[in-house]
């Protein structure tokens, strides 16, 4: 593994243990809720981190077909999902592109980190690198978000287990 990316793979990797452990528990109902009425449900907070994790395997030049059924992978906001996949459907998506993630980081070489990309995030590095740094920031970003959405459907908080 590229000494760059021990850091993130190991922040990534516990970032798929604490989106598991979010959702634990949690009913496909409560997953669903929009606890102020208008705000993000967990799971669409679950499929969108699923298509970031997704995004990022594309850019470092992994082929994979999205693992989202296509009411998710076209939606560009919660209000245009009509019908909700099964909150297990959203887990087994996750663990798919998270152990595709795990295996490219251990293979990924520097001269693929240091390919340009053709999206600006908001890092310094307009590479693959710089990439990989945000989208680490915003998966722990949501992850956050998805710890808050779990309490406010009426769960105890996330283990750290």
């Amino acid at each position: 593994m590229d000494p760059r990316v021990v850091a993130p793979a190991e922040t990534l990797r516990l970032n798929t243990k604490f989106f598991r452990n979010c959702l634990d528990g949690m009913t496909q109902a409560q997953a669903e809720a929009r606890p102020d009425g208008f705000g993000n449900s967990a799971l669409w907070v679950a499929a969108h981190l699923v298509r970031a994790r997704h995004g990022l395997l594309a850019r470092l030049g992994a082929e994979l077909p999205n693992p989202l059924p296509a009411e998710l992978v076209n939606a560009k906001g919660i209000a245009d999902v009509t019908a909700w996949p099964a909150l297990d459907e959203v887990r087994a998506a996750w663990t798919g592109v998270s152990h595709a993630l795990r295996d490219r980081l251990d293979a990924v070489t520097p001269a693929e980190l240091a390919a340009a990309i053709d999206v600006r995030f908001p890092v310094f590095e307009q590479t693959v690198y710089g990439a990989l740094v945000f989208l680490v920031q915003h998966d722990s970003y949501h992850i956050g978000q998805l710890s808050v959405l779990r309490k406010l459907v009426g769960l105890p908080g996330m283990s750290f287990r």
